[in-house]
């Protein structure tokens, strides 16, 4: 009786021990497999919502579109990015118009260059100028050659035109 208590007792020496787990493999493990995988990931183009009620031209282009300021046209108003700049009495007064600048637009797009070249200024980048014009299918052609005309006398020469793809 005296070995068997031996035995218990050295036993229970052995399982009273803490038990160590070393994860310093596992972590490095996943630290490679997030790297690996941050630097396959592929974000080209912008992730582009048409506003409600727009019907985007179809085209067969190749060229992705990076981030840009988004004006948005359709039948009856002007926004910028979710901003009306442009409500549906002006746009009819815009029909009649002979003057190309879009005033109203132009003071908007204006704040937003002033507001996003001091942005690039304080995080030493260069402002792109870069624009997203998101244009209804049935918007007049004077309609959009005045809203190009203004996002270009407002500070954004790059002008891209968003369409869906052609399949």
């Amino acid at each position: 009786m005296a070995g068997q208590q031996a035995f218990y007792r050295r036993r229970r020496k052995r399982s009273d021990g803490v038990v160590k787990l070393n994860i310093t493999s596992m972590i490095d493990m996943f630290t490679l497999m997030v790297v690996f995988l941050l630097k396959n990931y592929s974000a080209q183009g912008q992730l582009v919502t048409p506003a409600k009620g727009l019907m985007l031209p179809t085209s067969s282009v190749e060229k992705t579109v990076g981030e840009a300021l988004s004006v948005k046209i359709s039948e009856k108003t002007i926004m910028v990015e979710n901003t009306v700049v442009l409500d549906s009495v002006g746009y009819e007064q815009l029909r009649g118009q002979k003057d190309f600048l879009i005033r109203p637009l132009y003071r908007e797009l204006s704040q937003q260059a002033k507001t996003a070249r001091l942005s690039a200024e304080k995080f030493n980048t260069v402002f792109s100028g870069r624009i997203s014009i998101q244009g209804d299918v049935e918007i007049p052609y004077n309609i959009l050659t005045r809203v190009m005309y203004t996002c270009g006398q407002a500070g954004y020469p790059v002008m891209n035109l968003v369409v869906y793809r052609k399949a």
